[in-house]
């Protein structure tokens, strides 16, 4: 099943490649996109908002909330 979390907090296509960074360090081949401001993450790929948050705040301020699917 695939994940998808919402990214507050991205706002430029910079804020995009840094969460990019983030989420390819702990899941290769995840997916980010600025409008609308998402995480998806790949098939298979098992994480938690929290885990993805502690990545994300190495970056800058941004948050990561799962979108009910």
């Amino acid at each position: 099943m695939t994940q998808v979390f919402e990214i507050s907090g991205m706002h430029c296509g910079g804020c995009a490649s840094r969460v990019q960074r983030a989420a390819t360090a702990l899941a290769p081949g995840a997916m980010v996109t600025l409008d609308p401001p998402r995480l998806t993450l790949p098939e298979g790929a098992s994480l938690d908002a929290e885990a993805i948050n502690k990545a994300l705040a190495e970056f800058g301020d941004y948050h990561a909330k799962p979108l009910a699917g």
